[in-house]
C-alpha cells in the first residue's frame, strides 16, 4: 500500500515538472510572439514600406498568383518553425498609412494564401510519390528475399559462383527493404511536416494594419 502511494507521488510529480516546463515554453513563446486568446493563435507580425515587399516584382503573373517575395517567405517560415505546429497563424503586416490600398490588400491576401495552398499541393504529391516508391520498394525486397531463401534451400550455395549470386540476391533484398524503411520513417517525416506548415499558412488569417509615419 505505501509502495503504491510512493508511485503516485513520482508520477504526479512527474506530471507536475512537465506541465511547468511546458508552461515555461509557451510564456516564453507569448514573449516572442504576441497570442491571439479569442483565435487561440500566434501571431507573426512584420512591418513594411510597401506592398511591393510581400510578393515576387519579377513575377509576371497576375497579382493573386504571384509568387510570395523569397526574403519575406523565408522570414514566415522561420518565425513558424519557432511555433509548435499545433497552434494556429495569424499574419500582421504593419505599413504606411500612406500606401493604404484596398484593392492590393485584397489581391496580396489572395496572393500569400494561393501561394501557400500549391506548396501544399506539391507537397502532398511528393508524400504520395515517395509512399508510392516505398511500397515498390517493399514489393522488391519481398520477391529479392523470397527467391534468395528459396533458392538457398536448393542447396545452390555449395556451387562458389552460384554463392556469390545468392549474396548478391540477399542484399539487394534487405537493400530495398531499408530503402523502403528510411522513406516511410525517415525522408518522409521532413515532408510531413513541411506539409502541415504549409497547410498552417493557407488557413492562417492575414491582415493589414496602418500606422501613421
Amino acid at each position: 500500500m505505501h509502495a503504491n502511494s510512493g508511485y503516485k507521488i513520482k508520477i504526479n510529480s512527474t506530471h507536475r515538472l512537465w506541465g511547468e516546463q511546458m508552461k515555461k515554453k509557451m510564456d516564453y513563446f507569448r514573449q516572442v510572439y504576441k497570442y491571439d486568446n479569442e483565435a487561440k493563435a500566434y501571431i507573426i507580425e512584420a512591418s513594411l514600406d510597401d506592398y511591393a515587399e510581400i510578393l515576387n516584382g519579377w513575377d509576371p503573373s497576375p497579382v493573386r498568383w504571384r509568387d510570395i517575395e523569397p526574403e519575406f517567405k523565408v522570414f514566415l517560415e522561420e518565425c513558424a518553425h519557432d511555433i509548435p505546429l499545433k497552434y494556429p497563424l495569424e499574419i500582421f503586416l504593419y505599413l504606411p498609412e500612406s500606401v493604404k490600398n484596398e484593392k492590393k490588400e485584397r489581391l496580396t491576401q489572395e496572393a500569400i494564401k494561393n501561394n501557400f495552398e500549391f506548396l501544399s499541393h506539391l507537397a502532398s504529391k511528393e508524400l504520395r510519390q515517395r509512399n508510392k516508391r516505398s511500397i515498390v520498394y517493399v514489393g522488391m525486397a519481398f520477391i529479392f528475399l523470397s527467391a534468395a531463401y528459396t533458392l538457398q534451400d536448393t542447396g545452390i550455395s555449395e556451387n562458389v559462383l552460384m554463392s556469390i549470386l545468392l549474396e548478391g540476391i540477399f542484399i539487394g533484398g534487405w537493400v530495398f527493404l531499408w530503402e523502403a524503411f528510411s522513406l516511410v520513417f525517415i525522408y518522409n517525416q521532413e515532408v510531413r511536416r513541411n506539409l502541415k506548415e504549409m497547410r498552417r499558412f493557407a488557413k492562417a488569417r492575414i491582415t493589414f494594419k496602418y500606422e501613421k509615419v
